[in-house]
């Protein structure tokens, strides 16, 4: 019953978020049908954590329930005063409000109920475990950049937006993080849920289609199931998908291989939203899917406003230009791969949409809104160190057409409907535009199969068209704000097969990164504008054709729906390793006492009894394996962590080989001299021995620290764990 609680509590502070963030957004917004509701949440969560984060980051205030007071109040007098306008309950959206905020917990409710089936934080397969530790990282320190759970004595060197957002939340519903980090995992994906119906039913103003953007954006999934599926009852492999032999289809749901899917595209990992979301990970380009859902909103919104490309000193120009510039840097933060993808997206909306307006004052905007995502975010940049990336290089490998369709296929048949129509009205009525057409056609197929580049075949007329028919357009409307949306769709699938980021993946990997990355804004833009497609092309077909259309739009919308939900239906099911040891509960933790119960115990000691940061002594760790357990489920910080992903972000193996021989020397040395002068090396305070300790180390090293109680203080010991205190001299 408590749990329940929990999530009232969680639940309460989101709404207040919101309603308190709402007379800023619904002055930003004014222009939309719902005032920007579907995003107040969003917007004030930004701010809030740029507030707290800022006020850490200058060492002013460290961070706790009073940097969190602080910023809450700030963030009400800002919205108050600036939305002073917007006060007037009476004048607010009821109507939409109300399905906004019932679609919200409508997605939180189901979602939380899938957390239930896997609330697992485990140590194989996902990034569990670095998440995990990263939130409690914040939560036990005072200023930033956070300390690295896994590398003790240095500033963490990734994005942490996402989990100090979580943080914030923890300690304001003084929600168990271990309980915290399950109900976060459903807030986000609600939080998509509502932005992306509100994206849809803004620009269509109809709710049928608002619900079409969400289901596109967050449920529907790669047609990978509908081959499984086949395969299944056909008993055959279809298209590479292997298949499951099953006495009927309910034990075929329980032990759906829902693996495999993210690795159709070769030498990489590509997830859609929905996987991302039932992984159920907080890793940061989970945590960035709603933001990137609220910016394109916003941008939406501003880009309506008449004035928006008129002089900057506007009051109202000033306000929008700042949100934009404040959201825009947040992706920094929070996952900065997405900060170039969302300038670019601004830059093409601005410079496409708005130039005919007067390039001097949309030049001037856009420089203030990139320009502030910079200041704003400066002592992040200045921390953050780019670790094992060198640059961009070209591809060797790429993408084959039948593995993108399966990822796409019901937004390309969207997609290229609308694009077809739109031909049908303008291209296709001029004889020098036909064969024009057909030229490039052509010379795109010969250039996709001689170059062994099949995304040509898409990304080009793609590109083209919706540049034509921006140019050729006088309104500027929503049409025109989808094919920018489309356009940036084509150009991210393009980049994945000419670039990739370097970092510290090799070959036959180097590009996993990229596409894992830039993936997830692709199925953003594609699935926004595959919902507007919908709307689009039933309101220009006539009748017969209309019905042909929306029957093959429904097979495509089946096909995209198997994999999400038997893939939701497995991983709760209990028979997979890792997906729902424990069920029945939101505690992350609650499975460690059916593996390894006396780590459970000690570590919940440590979480009641040791307050604030101080690095523990464990085992080195290992990716995806149960070690690095201490630091990951208290916060405190190790010496070495899991050394895979330490080498990723800091792009150096030398420093890590000496920490783990180090700990392996601390552990092991009869030499307790020895010992101490490590231990002071990394200002070592406690030591940790359990069961994986004794597995890895030799007993007579093992015992020296019993052995001299004048050195090291026995402060806890159950069945399995025994942890001391390094005394001070």
């Amino acid at each position: 019953m408590i749990q329940v609680a929990y999530v009232i509590f969680w639940w309460m502070a989101l709404v207040i978020i919101g309603l308190i963030s709402f007379p800023l957004v619904s002055r930003v917004c004014s222009n939309l049908p719902d005032k920007g509701y579907s995003i107040s949440k969003l917007v004030g969560l930004v701010i809030l954590t740029f507030l707290v984060w800022m006020f850490s980051s200058l060492n002013l205030l460290p961070f706790g329930y009073i940097s969190i007071l602080i910023s809450f109040l700030l963030l009400a007098a800002l919205s108050l005063y600036l939305g002073r306008k917007n006060l007037r309950i009476a004048n607010w959206p009821r109507k939409p409000i109300i399905i906004s905020e019932s679609v919200f917990a409508t997605a939180f409710i189901i979602f939380l109920l899938i957390m239930v089936g896997k609330p697992d934080i485990y140590f194989g397969g996902a990034d569990y475990f670095m998440d995990f530790a990263f939130m409690g990282s914040i939560l036990r320190g005072d200023y930033f950049p956070p300390t690295d759970p896994w590398f003790a004595g240095s500033g963490l060197p990734y994005y942490y937006g996402g989990h100090l957002l979580t943080a914030i939340l923890t300690v304001i519903t003084r929600v168990p993080p271990a309980i915290a980090f399950n109900i976060a995992g459903a807030m986000f994906f609600a939080l998509a849920v509502c932005a992306s119906y509100g994206l849809g039913y803004n620009i269509t103003k109809r709710k049928l289609y608002g619900c079409l953007a969400a289901i596109f954006v967050c449920v529907t999934g790669y047609i990978t199931g509908a081959y499984q599926f086949i395969g299944y009852i056909f008993n055959t492999d279809i298209l590479g998908s292997s298949h499951i032999t099953a006495p009927n289809i309910v034990e075929w749901m329980l032990n759906f291989d829902f693996w495999s899917a993210p690795w159709l595209i070769p030498g990489a990992m590509a997830q859609y939203p929905y996987y991302i979301f039932l992984a159920g990970t907080l890793h940061a380009f989970m945590m960035s899917i709603p933001f990137q859902l609220m910016f394109i909103t916003l941008i939406f919104a501003l880009l309506r406003k008449s004035h928006f490309s008129d002089k900057i000193a506007r009051s109202d120009t000033l306000l929008d230009v700042s949100i934009l510039g404040l959201c825009l840097g947040f992706f920094s933060l929070i996952n900065t791969w997405e900060y170039p993808v969302y300038i670019l997206f601004t830059v093409l909306a601005f410079v496409l949409l708005k130039i005919r307006r007067g390039i001097k004052g949309t030049l001037s905007i856009l420089g203030g809104i990139i320009g502030l995502s910079l200041l704003l975010y400066i002592p992040y940049y200045l921390s953050r160190s780019m670790g094992g990336v060198s640059g961009i290089k070209f591809i060797a490998d790429r993408t084959d057409f039948a593995s993108f369709f399966e990822a796409f296929a019901l937004f390309l048949f969207l997609a290229f409907s609308l694009l077809f129509i739109r031909s049908k009205r303008q291209i296709f009525r001029g004889k020098i535009l036909i064969l024009g057409a057909v030229f490039i056609f052509l010379a795109t197929i010969m250039a996709a199969v001689l170059l062994e580049f099949h995304l040509l075949i898409l990304t080009v007329p793609m590109i083209l068209l919706s540049l034509y028919y921006i140019y050729k357009s006088k309104s500027k409307t929503e049409k025109e704000f989808i094919l920018v949306l489309l356009l940036m769709g084509a150009l991210l699938a393009l980049f994945c097969e000419i670039f990739y980021i370097d970092d510290s993946y090799g070959a036959p990997w180097e590009r996993f990164n990229t596409v894992f990355k830039i993936y997830v804004p692709l199925w953003i833009f594609l699935g926004i504008s595959s919902a507007y497609a919908v709307f689009y092309v039933l309101s220009n077909l006539r009748k017969r054709i209309k019905v042909a259309w929306a029957f093959i739009a429904v097979l495509f919308l089946l096909a995209s729906l198997v994999h999400p939900i038997v893939s939701t239906v497995s991983a709760t099911s209990g028979r997979h390793t890792g997906w729902g040891l424990t069920r029945g509960t939101l505690d992350g933790m609650a499975y460690l006492e059916s593996i390894e119960k006396g780590d459970h115990e000690a570590l919940q000691w440590i979480n009641e009894k040791i307050a604030g940061s101080h690095v523990i002594l464990e085992a080195p760790g290992a990716v995806f394996q149960y070690t690095s357990r201490v630091s990951t489920f208290t916060g405190l910080p190790t010496v070495i962590g899991w050394t895979s992903w330490e080498v990723m972000w800091r792009g150096a193996w030398g420093e890590m080989e000496e920490r783990v021989r180090d700990v392996d020397m601390i552990y092991n040395t009869l030499d307790n001299d020895e010992a101490l002068a490590l231990l002071a090396k990394y200002d070592v305070e406690y030591i940790y021995i359990g069961n994986l300790e004794r597995e890895s180390y030799e007993s007579e090293g093992l015992q020296k620290f019993a052995g001299h109680p004048e050195e090291y203080e026995l402060i806890y010991e159950n069945e399995g764990v025994t942890i001391y205190r390094v005394r001070e001299e």
